[in-house]
């Protein structure tokens, strides 16, 4: 026969226990139980099989199965000399829904709930209740929305489980009606609400949240103003209070910020301490602030952070470097002492790649500057990372330096990529202003079998080109980092369809080439080409054509030579912010061929970070070329032009220069190109790959062999021609959308202009 023996309640078991007669247990049996293993009981159970169960042992025994959170109610119940267990487990939470949440994101608020232990799968402790909502609440009062209104709503569901519905009413955000300062005295109100993000909002910034309260704002231009001060001298600079006055509607905010300013306070010495390692002169260098300076913080950090780069780049990659200021109130001047804790030099123990699926690891550790068993160097790790992006096989390339465990002298090198596709086949229809309607269909393969190697087999037709071609290049040849590359291709270009002079060829192009790294930065490359051309006139061609065909022949066979050095030190391939490429070419037909000229180029593009969406390109690019031997003139297929995307936009490709006597563009033997562009992403949007860019652009072509009807042989820089606008590139997946409006600010009577241009696809 069952007795009880105990009564669920706690506040009951000194009644209960005058009735209680201790037993000696054979047994334990747990019942109720339904997802909650009987091990788990046992486990918070005073008692054992065999042992002695007493009063004080139950009271321990039920107020321990209720403290472990799992049961709403426990009953001891003795069967002969079995304790029987009887719980009832509470819910678990199947599922936790949100309603009216607009301006929080979900996963945001089941963060917020985990961190106050209410998450699915868990039992559901009630009283948790109150606090979920009063979390919750919390997380929209810190976003200024003040009568948030947030309630919990537990459902009950089959299987012992339970759903959490969370209803809120966002209601609307605070404004920030007022921001006041108080004790400033050299800077004015004005200027001091110009650092803050939160303000009352101007009546002409339709889509501002300026004025849309938060307290990690708040916080954020605090601080911002803490920094204003104290890179200006003032060491002193405090704020004593702020007081957010929120009005009785909920509404309206009011900041006020009390601040003391203190007074200006200069450099004094500035002086090294410590192991530097590395000569006390070149590190004090690397210091901006000097005695005289004006007292900075940022300076002072600046040249902290200066110093530990330095350190890392010969290894010493734990290196500290802990500014200390001496304040002389007397003096008003600041002594600054760098105390430099170099550490031990770090080496690599090992290098660790991840998430290279399909490329081989070899192509990885050949673009890496840190080697294993060397020491540690900053630098190399930050040129390993830009080699790796500019290989366009990988979205993203994170490389870190964890500690080895047990050393002070050792780390791993951990290299994780997120491969891309490399390879593409692609049909498509593309526009050009001076191509016209472009038909293209390729296959690309820019990662060959994870080798790094790229095959590419192309077919363009255009109104103006119709190329055929296959290319393959082998970027490490040797293991010292030649690469060599092979190219085929057919072309015929009718140049009437491009408004020029009335003429069409086609050439067969065979080649070679091979690019040899000199420096980490510069390259040399050479190449040697194979190249049959045939010359075709219209009936509306020229005279000086047709004096050129009848002097030289219509039919060429060449062997071309190319020589060229490149220095690249652009941070990334695609919207680059900084470094710069620039190029020095020379191609020349070799002796004997049947034409004899030779063409040089040189073209330089710098990108220098002004903010950190804002860029300032700046590009400059000459061109010139003429024959030799029994070859008079640089041949008239063969001359540069102007005009459109690649050059000066707001002139109509290939139209500026020398004109013949039909009034068509002939081109010329000389180039001269130049841009400057700000460069920023499109407002209102985060599209990494769509950039906006106002330009100024200029350039002409000339001839230095004057004829009747071309050029008078003078390359006069007044008469370049510039033009500014506005441009739009995305690059999509069908190639670059180039979008541009300009404006030709010095056409002259003949020019032709053109305001919109645009590219979609590629060119050849």
């Amino acid at each position: 026969m069952i007795r009880r023996l105990l009564i669920p309640g706690l506040m009951l078991l000194p009644a209960v226990a005058q009735a209680f007669q201790p037993f000696q247990v054979q047994d334990i049996r747990v019942e109720g139980l339904r997802r909650i293993a009987p091990g788990t009981v046992f486990n918070y159970l005073p008692v054992r099989a065999g042992e002695r169960l007493d009063q004080r042992q139950a009271a321990t025994a039920i107020r321990d199965l209720y403290a472990t959170g799992f049961f709403q109610d426990v009953r001891l119940e003795r069967d002969g000399d079995v304790l029987v267990i009887e719980v009832r487990e509470r819910p678990a939470v199947a599922r936790i829904e949100f309603r009216g949440n607009d301006s929080i994101p979900t996963e945001d608020l089941r963060d917020s709930l985990r961190e106050v232990g209410l998450r699915e799968g868990e039992v559901l402790d009630r009283a948790l209740l109150t606090g979920v909502e009063n979390e919750l609440r919390k997380q929209y009062f810190a976003r200024g929305q003040y009568d948030a209104q947030v309630t919990a709503t537990v459902s009950p569901l089959p299987r012992n489980r339970v759903g959490v519905r969370i209803d809120v009413v966002e209601g609307e955000t605070a404004r920030v009606s007022e921001l006041h300062f108080v004790g400033n005295q050299a800077v004015g109100s004005d200027r001091l609400r110009g650092l803050f993000t939160l303000g009352r909002k101007r009546w002409y910034h339709f889509f501002s949240s300026r004025d849309e309260y938060s307290r990690d704002k708040l916080e954020a231009d605090l601080e911002r103003l803490r920094s204003y001060y104290q890179d200006r001298g003032y060491a002193n600079f405090r704020i004593n209070s702020t007081q957010v006055s929120l009005s009785p509607d909920l509404q309206r905010i009011y900041i006020t910020v009390n601040l003391s300013e203190g007074e200006p306070f200069g450099i004094g010495e500035v002086r090294l301490a410590g192991s530097t390692i590395l000569p006390r002169e070149e590190l004090r260098e690397l210091i901006p602030l000097a005695e005289g300076d004006r007292y900075s913080r940022g300076q002072i950090t600046a040249g902290a952070q200066a110093i530990s780069e330095r350190l890392a780049e010969d290894g010493y990659a734990f290196a500290r470097v802990n500014p200390v200021p001496e304040v002389d109130e007397e003096n008003k001047t600041v002594t600054l002492t760098y105390f430099v804790e170099p550490g031990k030099r770090a080496y690599v123990r090992r290098i660790n790649i991840h998430g290279n699926y399909r490329t081989q690891d070899e192509v990885i550790r050949r673009e890496l500057r840190q080697m294993e068993a060397g020491w540690l160097s900053a630098e190399d790790i930050k040129r390993s990372r830009e080699r790796l992006n500019r290989l366009g096989f990988f979205d993203q390339v994170q490389i870190e330096t964890p500690q080895v465990p047990g050393t002070d002298d050792q780390v791993d090198v951990n290299v994780s990529v997120v491969e891309r596709l490399s390879g593409s086949f692609q049909i498509g229809v593309g526009y050009g202003e001076s191509q016209g309607v472009m038909l293209n269909a390729s296959v690309h393969q820019d990662n060959v079998l994870g080798t790094g190697d790229r095959l590419g087999v192309t077919l363009n037709t255009s109104e103006v080109d119709t190329v055929y071609s296959v290319s393959y290049l082998e970027r490490f040849w040797t293991r010292s980092g030649i690469s060599r590359s092979f190219n085929g291709s057919y072309r015929e270009t009718d140049a009437r369809e491009a408004d020029l002079r009335d003429y069409r060829f086609e050439t067969l192009n065979l080649g070679v080439g091979f690019g040899i790294p000199v420096t980490e930065y510069d390259t040399l490359h050479l190449g040697v080409a194979y190249e049959n051309l045939e010359l075709e006139l219209g009936d509306e061609a020229s005279q000086h054509i047709k004096d050129w065909v009848d002097e030289n022949g219509d039919d060429f066979d060449m062997l071309k030579a190319s020589v060229s050095w490149s220095r690249d030190t652009r941070n990334r391939a695609i919207f680059p912010t900084r470094g710069g490429v620039q190029k020095l070419g020379a191609e020349v037909t070799v002796p004997g061929s049947d034409l004899e000229f030779y063409k040089l180029s040189y073209s330089n593009k710098r990108y220098f970070p002004l903010l950190d969406s804002l860029t300032l390109s700046v590009e400059g690019a000459i061109g010139y070329g003429n024959g030799y031997g029994d070859t008079r003139e640089l041949p008239f297929f063969e001359n540069f032009y102007a005009g459109g995307m690649t050059t000066v936009r707001g002139y109509k490709g290939s139209s500026l220069g020398p004109r013949d006597e039909d009034g068509d563009p002939t081109g010329g033997n000389v180039r001269v190109v130049g841009r400057a562009e700000l460069i920023f992403p499109v407002p209102f949007t985060d599209l990494p790959s769509v950039r906006m860019a106002a330009f100024v652009d200029g350039g002409n072509v000339y001839d230095t062999e004057p004829d009747a009807f071309t050029s008078d042989g003078d390359i006069d820089l007044s008469r370049m021609r510039y033009a500014s606008g506005l441009a739009l590139t995305w690059i999509s997946p069908l190639g670059a959308l180039t979008v541009s409006l300009a404006q030709a600010l010095n056409a002259e009577v003949g020019d032709k202009t053109e305001t919109f241009q645009f590219s979609l696809g590629t060119a050849f």
